[in-house]
């Protein structure tokens, strides 16, 4: 009970400042990528030597620039970071989801919550971009292009978010739009990705055929999940119209990752792309398991969802075991 007045929606700033005071107290030691990132902090970078790269995406380098001119505790940008990400999010879970408790459930157990721990740039950009979503669903291109370009600032692969605006607003059988993305996938993403190889040395390894099964099974769990909720949706005649768009718009980024998969490539390149679209999961379980309406599957769905967060933390991207940065050891 009390758990669950914590996270209603009357208590915005609770779930908001305890999720991005756990991302920020946290050791650089915790996720894959993060030493990378805090680099300059630890080093103790004078900003009177910090370089803007051509290379890089302006935003994020702003970022970095301007709290490097306040602190060179790496503290600071994990806990912004994790203010700006979590925010972002709950602001759509508020506004669309039918179980607010739920969806931030799901929100740190699928994880979109985690993401940002170890690839920092892409999760800002991931999260800048859900606050399209309102633009996505009533068709207002503008808006959308907007916050995809301020997202893009952070990780450059939000405009590859454009396209499919089109892709779930267009009135054609999603049959189709499924096959066009995977079709469109399959022509390009090759070139794309040793386009990007190429020019920009960051995405060199995205190119490269990975030894590994290169996230292959966590394809094939999220592939099976649409399956799913395709299902509930024939089988309960779902006819909601943000439903039917936010699966829309899962199922053909689904589609898209398959091509993308058969490269082979590392499961930490182009196939983060998929979190761009597994976010929205948060939205289409708790609708799918209230047209369920059984508290038997919503409990082994929650099992399941606990089961899967235990593994995905305790196996991949170096999450586990949570350290504590060390200004914040007071042994």
């Amino acid at each position: 009970m009390l758990i669950k007045k914590a996270f209603n929606r009357n208590a915005f700033w609770l779930p908001l400042i305890t999720l991005a005071l756990f991302a920020g107290i946290r050791s650089s030691r915790v996720g894959t990528d993060s030493g990378a990132y805090v680099w300059d902090f630890v080093s103790q970078l004078d900003t009177s030597y910090f370089k803007f790269n051509s290379d890089g995406e302006f935003g994020y380098q702003l970022l970095v620039y301007g709290l490097l001119h306040l602190t060179h505790n790496y503290f600071w940008l994990f806990f912004i970071s994790g203010l700006i990400v979590v925010y972002c999010y709950l602001k759509t879970l508020n506004k669309y989801s039918i179980n607010y408790t739920l969806s931030i459930f799901l929100f740190i157990t699928l994880g979109s919550y985690t993401f940002f721990f170890n690839g920092l740039r892409q999760g800002l950009a991931m999260a800048i971009f859900t606050l399209a979503t309102p633009y996505l669903l009533e068709k207002k291109l503008i808006p959308y292009i907007f916050i995809c370009a301020i997202a893009s600032l952070f990780h450059t692969s939000a405009l590859f978010m454009l396209p499919f605006y089109f892709i779930t607003n267009t009135n054609i059988k999603l049959i189709y739009k499924i096959l066009g993305s995977f079709i469109l996938s399959l022509l390009s993403s090759s070139l794309i990705i040793n386009y990007f190889a190429s020019t920009n040395k960051r995405y060199e390894g995205y190119a490269q055929v990975s030894e590994s099964a290169g996230g292959l099974i966590t394809l094939a769990f999220f592939i099976l999940i649409a399956i799913f909720l395709y299902f509930i949706q024939y089988y309960y005649k779902i006819k909601d119209q943000i439903y039917t768009k936010l699966f829309t718009f899962y199922i053909c980024g689904v589609s898209l990752i398959i091509p993308i998969a058969m490269l082979e490539t590392s499961a930490s390149g182009p196939q983060r792309f998929l979190s761009y679209f597994q976010w929205t999961l948060i939205l289409l379980f708790p609708f799918a398991f209230k047209k369920i309406n059984t508290s038997f599957a919503t409990g082994i769905f929650i099992f399941l969802s606990l089961f899967y967060f235990l593994m995905r933390t305790s196996r991949f991207s170096n999450l586990t075991p949570y350290l504590i940065n060390p200004i914040f050891d007071i042994l």
